[in-house]
């Protein structure tokens, strides 16, 4: 990277912090080669744009962060479906591989995609695992996309247990619901790397390629209705989110809450599936209100 481009590219960053609408503008622009609007939004990643920009995020920010987000779930009575822990570093130097056990997995708590998944610890390339988490840990993940919740968590590393299927030594699949105003909709499941889409019904929607062309054949889970009442009582403090479960030996985990999924850039959706999901979320009351601020959080959960 030459002189010009990272000028620019910190110059960039600096819009996302100090203008926001302005830097998410130009961010949707060179997504989709059209204007983000902001005074009627319609489809689904406009509708998230407006969301991001204008609701308060205090919640938001408390339910981002990876390790915080517990509390919450805990508080709504659901601790036994999160996922074990063994340490918790708020620097990388903290970390001793000899006190992990064989196979974990390593979480940053303040971005996304920010996981080391370790099945082996003697294979484990610690060196290169450091030199990556040291990046992290510095990284603002609030100025990649011009999300600003992330930029208010603090950054922190923690170990979780490695989730693995008995039967066939697989990842467990991965169940990203999303849910508006409180209610569950749509279930995105990740199989082979692909997100495919259902519906309540166990149906397939043909909202992106990978659905579309999807032929074979998943069974409708043992525990699905669980997983939506689960994802309905943590959604229900919120607008919209997207409650993230992983389905391990017929048992339900928590993995997160996305409140700007794909930072609302989604690129994946065909024919008019943007506008079908952005149907669904109803901001009427919030832009006449606007800038919304929410008036206490539900169920006792406290903002720290």
């Amino acid at each position: 990277m030459n002189f010009i481009e990272r000028t620019i590219g910190k110059a960039f960053a600096l819009l996302k912090k100090t203008a926001p609408v302005i830097s998410s503008k130009i961010i949707y622009f060179k997504t989709f080669r059209k204007r983000l609007d902001l005074k009627n939004p319609t489809s689904f990643n406009e509708k998230l744009m407006w969301l991001k920009l204008n609701e308060d995020d205090a919640l938001k920010t408390l339910c981002t962060d990876k390790y915080a987000v517990r509390e919450y779930v805990a508080k709504l009575g659901y601790s036994k479906i999160l996922n074990e822990i063994y340490h918790v570093y708020d620097r990388v130097e903290d970390i001793d591989f000899n006190q992990l056990p064989r196979s974990f997995a390593m979480k940053c708590t303040h971005g996304c995609g920010f996981n080391i998944i370790c099945s082996n610890v003697d294979r484990l390339d610690k060196k290169k695992t450091i030199m990556q988490l040291k990046k992290w840990m510095k990284t603002d993940y609030s100025l990649v996309n011009g999300e600003p919740h992330y930029s208010k968590i603090q950054p922190r590393i923690i170990v979780e247990k490695y989730l693995e299927e008995k039967t066939n030594k697989s990842t467990p699949l991965d169940f990203k619901i999303h849910c508006f105003h409180g209610e569950p909709h749509i279930i995105e499941v990740t199989l082979a790397s692909k997100d495919i889409m259902f519906n309540h019904d166990w149906t397939i929607l043909p909202y992106n390629e990978a659905s579309m062309h999807f032929e074979e054949k998943i069974d409708k889970p043992e525990k699905l209705d669980e997983m939506l009442e689960i994802a309905k009582v943590l959604s229900s403090s919120f607008t919209y989110v997207r409650v993230d479960l992983y389905y391990c030996n017929n048992e339900i985990y928590f993995g997160e809450l996305t409140f700007t999924p794909a930072a609302c850039l989604d690129i994946d959706f065909i024919n008019d599936a943007d506008y079908q999901m952005g149907r669904l979320l109803d901001l009427t009351d919030l832009r006449n209100k606007s800038p919304f601020k929410l008036s206490r959080p539900r169920y006792g959960v406290q903002v720290k």
